[in-house]
């Protein structure tokens, strides 16, 4: 019996189950911010799964696809090439489209990298690669939640 005592008096207790400090629990999730209703716009995106920029939660990617230059465009094929990677047709490749929206996210946060970028859940990083891709097809991405196909346009 008295072992059980000693490893009562260790764990803080004092007979079974009776507390001998009380550590306050305040209000539930009181800590916590509640995240504010982030929406995409035209020149950011909405992360589903949050990464970690320079020790950072990052909940929103800003980026500037009209600020890109054919440099922008020249580097991305440069940069895939020496990877060994072959890019036949830009607009339907994945990682260029995926290096071009890196490009487009440093003109806004110049603090993220590609590596960070990497860490993308894959739903966030399709639909980043799917505002590339309907960039680079010229394609009008407010035509799609007003109902309209591209070919209905004049």
């Amino acid at each position: 019996m008295q072992q059980a005592e000693k490893m009562n008096d260790v764990a803080g207790m004092g007979e079974l189950g009776e507390e001998k400090t009380l550590i306050p629990m305040g209000e539930l999730g009181a800590d916590e911010q509640q995240p504010e209703n982030l929406q995409d716009t035209e020149h950011s995106l909405v992360l589903k799964h949050p990464i970690k920029v320079g020790g950072e939660a990052v909940r929103m990617l800003e980026f500037d696809l009209d600020g890109l230059t054919a440099a922008d465009l020249h580097y991305a094929s440069k940069y895939l090439k020496n990877l060994g990677i072959p890019v036949s047709v830009p607009a339907l490749d994945y990682e260029y489209q995926l290096t071009l929206f890196v490009r487009a996210v440093k003109k806004k946060m110049d603090n993220v990298e590609y590596s960070d970028l990497m860490r993308l859940s894959a739903s966030d990083a399709s639909k980043a690669t799917g505002l590339v891709r309907d960039f680079l097809l010229d394609k009008d991405p407010g035509l799609k939640d007003l109902g309209f196909e591209e070919s209905s346009r004049s």
